[in-house]
């Protein structure tokens, strides 16, 4: 289970707010219970930040007084953070890819700059690869199946070999196309174990 679900079903509430992990309502529980709350958030802080980023890059430190670090893309990180708040993307990492999943009405020319941006950040980013949300196999098939839910035109086509790969339904954005494609890469094979509707043989 994961650590921000504990929290809640113990009666507390928690947030991610500016960079932090907040606690909240713990003052109407027991005091053991309070007790079992903050161990919890003391034990998995990291992973409860990384759960309850809605950025992924809540973490990067704000920029020095003085000159930047010597890091590849550092202040395309910080660049691609901005975007992140204003326009809703998520960075996440599913192995070792780093990838951007936008919001399916975000302007092709945002997603354009967004992933010029994350292309600079990527050096910076895989340096803090274990600060980044993790996207597993089977959250990336869970977004997949509830977007085919939602989009009847979005189907997979089966090719040689077993693999798969999207058909976009015609006048899709080109967020909603490069959100599909960061989810079929963090799903993989695991695309395989599970029935897709509307997949072509």
């Amino acid at each position: 289970m994961s650590a921000a679900r504990i929290i809640t079903d113990m009666g507390a509430a928690v947030a991610f707010v500016d960079g932090k992990v907040k606690l909240s309502g713990l003052d109407r529980l027991p005091a053991k219970v309070v007790e079992r709350v903050l161990n919890v958030a003391r034990e998995r802080r990291e992973e409860l930040r990384r759960e309850l980023d809605p950025t992924g890059l809540g973490w990067l430190p704000g920029p020095p007084d003085g000159a930047a670090p010597s890091f590849d893309g550092w202040w395309a990180a910080f660049d691609l953070a901005d975007v992140c708040r204003l326009y809703g993307v998520r960075i996440v990492h599913a192995g070792k890819r780093i990838l951007a999943v936008f919001d399916p009405t975000m302007e092709p020319e945002l997603v354009a700059y967004a992933s010029e941006l994350l292309a600079e950040a990527r050096p910076y980013l895989a340096a803090n690869m274990d600060r980044l949300p993790i996207l597993t196999q089977a959250e990336a098939v869970k977004i997949l199946l509830d977007i085919m839910r939602q989009h009847k035109g979005l189907r997979f086509c089966r090719g040689d070999g077993g693999s798969r790969w999207p058909l976009f339904p015609k006048g899709w954005t080109a967020g909603q196309k490069a959100t599909v494609q960061s989810l079929w890469f963090a799903a993989g094979d695991a695309l395989d174990e599970d029935s897709f509707m509307e997949v072509d043989a």
